[in-house]
């Protein structure tokens, strides 16, 4: 291993690496020609290019040139990408806790994290940060003050927050501390049998927080699970592991890699028994379910342990290893091997796989078909297809796409809204709510959306700008009532409470509450649901409730 080489933590799996071989003469030559060339036209651009470039910005770009040709997952790290790198694996960082986003062209605090600094000292939904320490955060971008709040923990960051209704900014000053990421983003009983999960992200702490879901749904009665990994990007290779070994047998592969390096050539299996057990599991895709969201479908599908619902997946077969490099602060992420679901599919997908070394899939991954534990037939590359295919709704009124062209400043809206409802109505979320629990009348119990409210809200919106009819209005009353409700929860409640509004206007979740209903208990579930279907199936959603 050369000495100026150190593996670091991988973002998925920690290989080695070799040192090269002796070359034989033709390839040092060709190599020697080719250091030629590259020497002769950075000495051109540097001489006679029509601006003055510092010659490090050239080498810097032809650096970041040559990553790029190799493929998408494989990039440079300055020392601000490594560490957000390290804080997305890892699922921790140092900071206040807070949920911000731009909203009017004001920092604006979404939601604290329950149990943070921020939580603690008490801000809030909706407030308006106007400064952080003596710097005004009118035109700051968010990366920007992402990285005013974050730092060591134990050491102080000054605020100023302008809050609805009071006059004078409110200075807080908040210590930081070690904000964890929950990999957990919802969890409830949607009926008196049927619990959901949804895995937001993956981190290292991914496993034990599911773990414990699971086993607080069981103990409310839970004998059916509906887990959701839909838009869940991924993350590192062991976190999928230990996700999967939660559903799979002793000894059931998971994830096998196979790479240039003989390190990079490993299987893992599931090693503890199953948390879950044999109960009926769907489990939900969509496009942005990647990496280690794959890992873990993958292996349900091919172990006929779930039924795998939604729309095919991003399809990110790759595994990067991160290497730090002799230049300080800089480190590499390269991508090192492919993985291989238990039936030995690749399931990448890469636009640019005809062009020459991009060709990260073979014919073998692509054209060759698997097969299931079962013996259903699965294939390679793209992506895992589900096994019932659920399309998206395209069927929106003429208001509702009116309304949609404008999605970024209608949600805006809606949340402003629930601020001030919030603000108006302190009995709203006074009293505590198990958004955990089963409850038949569940909307009801959070609130109800009156004439009044959707009247207001309305209104709003024809004060910004959106030029609807009232038959229009007519038209967009789902789509309205369904975005006052949820934040009107989020605000008054939390997080959780939300998400269980939100799934009765989901119409992927609610046909997966209708199969899964019939469903039998015993451990032929996805043979039950799929047998006499030709799959992938794809699943009419026309006509279902909001």
């Amino acid at each position: 291993m050369r000495n100026h080489l150190k593996i670091l933590v991988a973002m998925f799996l920690l290989f080695g690496v070799s040192t090269l071989g002796s070359q034989n003469t033709e390839k040092r030559s060709g190599g020697t020609r080719n250091l030629l060339l590259f020497n002769d036209v950075l000495k051109i651009i540097s001489d006679y290019y029509v601006d003055a470039i510092p010659p490090e910005d050239l080498v810097m770009g032809a650096t970041e040139g040559l990553i790029e040709s190799l493929d998408i997952h494989s990039q440079l790290l300055d020392q601000r990408l490594h560490r957000r790198l390290m804080e997305q694996t890892r699922g921790q960082f140092g900071g206040i806790g807070i949920e911000i986003s731009i909203r009017d062209d004001t920092l604006t605090v979404l939601a604290p994290i329950p149990g943070t600094p921020a939580h603690r000292i008490g801000l809030q939904s909706g407030d308006r940060i106007v400064r952080i320490e003596d710097e005004h955060t009118q035109g700051m971008s968010l990366e920007e003050a992402v990285s005013k709040l974050k730092g060591e923990p134990g050491t102080l960051v000054n605020i100023w927050i302008h809050r609805l209704g009071v006059d004078n900014d409110i200075h807080f000053p908040i210590v930081r501390a070690i904000i964890k990421i929950e990999s957990v983003q919802g969890k409830f009983m949607l009926t008196p049998e049927i619990g959901y999960v949804c895995l937001g992200v993956f981190s290292d702490k991914s496993g034990e927080e599911l773990v414990n879901a699971i086993k607080d749904l069981k103990a409310r009665g839970m004998k059916k699970l509906i887990f959701d990994l839909r838009d869940n990007p991924g993350g590192l290779l062991s976190r999928a592991v230990d996700v999967a070994d939660i559903f799979l047998e002793p000894g059931q592969v998971i994830v096998s890699t196979r790479g240039r390096l003989k390190n990079s050539n490993q299987v893992f299996s599931a090693e503890k028994p199953p948390v879950w057990g044999d109960g009926p599991i769907i489990c939900l895709i969509s496009h942005g379910s990647a990496s280690a969201s794959e890992i873990v479908s993958g292996a349900l599908q091919d172990h006929d342990k779930a039924v795998i619902m939604g729309i095919t997946s991003y399809g990110k077969g790759s595994v990067q290893t991160v290497i730090d490099l002799k230049i300080s602060n800089y480190a590499l992420k390269l991508t090192t091997a492919k993985y291989y679901t238990p039936s030995g599919r690749c399931i990448h997908s890469d636009d640019r796989s005809k062009d020459g070394h991009h060709a990260l899939l073979s014919t073998e991954d692509t054209l060759q078909t698997f097969a299931t534990d079962a013996g259903r037939i699965v294939h390679g590359g793209g992506g895992i297809t589900p096994d019932l295919i659920l399309r998206r709704d395209t069927l929106a009124t003429p208001a509702e796409r009116k309304i949609r062209k404008e999605a970024g400043n209608f949600r805006n809206l809606m949340f402003r809204f629930a601020v001030k409802f919030k603000k108006e109505n302190p009995s709203v979320g006074a009293d505590s709510i198990d958004s955990v629990e089963y409850t038949e009348n569940f909307k009801d119990r959070v609130v109800e959306l009156t004439p009044e409210i959707i009247n207001e809200a309305r209104k709003m919106m024809l004060d910004k700008g959106f030029e609807l009819t009232e038959e229009e209005f007519e038209e967009a009353d789902p789509l309205l009532s369904q975005w006052i409700y949820y934040h009107i929860a989020d605000a008054c409640y939390d997080r959780n409470t939300a998400q269980r509004v939100w799934t009765g206007y989901d119409k992927q979740l609610q046909k997966a509450i209708e199969l899964i209903e019939q469903a039998p208990l015993a451990s032929n579930f996805v043979e039950t649901m799929l047998a006499g279907r030709t799959l992938p199936d794809t699943l009419d959603l026309v006509g279902m409730t909001r």
